[in-house]
């Protein structure tokens, strides 16, 4: 009888130990699947990868644009290198005024979430024209131009934070 028992609770132990696992892991890849950029860290909530608010969309058209970027075989070059890098970190800096924006009372938050939509916009012109440039060899200028975009809509947006 006592061997019974004790298979019993080693079945047991098991079966949480085996759930504690499953849990985890699922845990991790939805923070994975959340991230802006592969590997850092969001601030966003978690509840953000499959919601529908606005906040919750832009945070994904930022992760998807990223994504989209980084899926182009043709950034190889060092140039290329080098402006999805810049465009990442402005991503994460959008996402960081996305979350601090989603934070403020519902009487001044759409109009931060419209500044950061602008600049979302800006970013996913930049990508767009980065990964032209990457596939078709276009000129660098209008990559260039785009992200100097982007980088005026992040500046905005902190000068908007700070005022």
């Amino acid at each position: 009888m006592t061997t019974v028992v004790i298979v019993l609770i080693l079945v047991a132990v098991s079966a949480v130990a085996a759930a504690a696992v499953v849990v985890r892991t699922n845990k991790r890849n939805f923070a994975e699947a959340n991230a802006v950029v592969p590997g850092v860290a969001t601030r966003a909530p978690a509840a953000w990868a499959g919601a529908h608010t606005p906040e919750a969309r832009l945070h994904r058209r930022l992760r998807d644009a990223v994504a989209g970027m980084r899926a182009n075989p043709g950034m190889e070059d060092a140039w290329m290198l080098d402006a999805r890098v810049s465009l990442e970190q402005k991503a994460l800096a959008i996402d960081d005024r996305l979350v601090a924006s989603a934070a403020l009372p519902e009487r001044v938050r759409a109009e931060a979430i419209e500044g950061v939509m602008v600049a979302v916009e800006a970013l996913e012109a930049a990508v767009a024209s980065l990964v032209a440039g990457a596939s078709e060899g276009a000129e660098r200028l209008a990559v260039e131009e785009a992200m100097d975009e982007v980088e005026a809509r992040v500046e905005r947006l902190a000068q908007l934070e700070e005022g």
